[in-house]
């Protein structure tokens, strides 16, 4: 079930990518290769998904990628790259649930988003030590600006059908419900609150004192 992740506030397009503090790559550590068409593709790909985004140049990137494998070392991978994946399956996820009809505004940029990540462009491949997935990591990032929104209630929906399930005790795909009927169950819920919220308020101010029936 898709979670929200607090971490991902701290987005991937404040790393540091000035390529002038980077230093230069050591023997026996990362190198990367990439031409400007596979440059170009990502950068397209970017505006598309997040229109006005700038584009990133393969100095850019190669800095990220050298002062990342520098902080973490061979072997390990660095958390935002891990929950920025994390994120990527939950678009995935959102796109082939049919009980969730994604904002059709949103559906290009997510396709846009998916379709890079099983394309043949690879910026910074996956099998390179430490930083692998790097250039996925970044456009996750630049998606997650317009797509945060549309996720995050998709997982309230995914923790609400799961209660469902486990309510009636049933498998959840069993649970008959959609983005519509979750909004009309939420809006409810939300007014219930309200209510109970002004009444406890009322009591607390006195306000509320309890009828007295006398029976002769």
């Amino acid at each position: 079930m898709p979670t929200v992740n607090d971490e991902f506030n701290r987005t991937c397009v404040r790393l540091d990518l000035d390529a002038e503090r980077s230093g230069i790559f050591t023997q026996d550590e990362v190198s990367l290769r990439f031409s400007e068409d596979d440059l170009r593709v990502f950068n397209d790909c970017a505006a598309r998904i997040a229109p006005g985004t700038p584009a990133l140049e393969s100095e850019q990137i190669a800095g990220a990628a050298r002062r990342l494998a520098r902080a973490v070392g061979e072997g390990n991978q660095p958390r935002f790259i891990q929950i920025r994946m994390r994120r990527a399956g939950e678009v995935r996820a959102i796109l082939d649930d049919a009980a969730w009809h994604v904002d059709p505004a949103l559906v290009g940029p997510m396709q846009d988003l998916i379709g890079y990540l099983d394309g043949p462009v690879a910026l910074v491949p996956l099998d390179v030590p430490a930083v692998g997935g790097l250039d996925r990591a970044l456009l996750v990032d630049i998606a997650m600006e317009r797509l945060r929104a549309e996720l995050d209630e998709y997982a309230d929906f995914c923790r609400y059908r799961a209660a469902e399930a486990q309510r009636l005790g049933v498998p959840v795909a069993a649970v008959s419900i959609d983005r519509d009927g979750w909004a009309l169950e939420r809006s409810e819920e939300l007014r219930l609150e309200r209510l109970v919220r002004r009444g406890g308020a009322s009591h607390a101010r006195g306000g509320g004192q309890p009828e007295v029936f006398r029976v002769s």
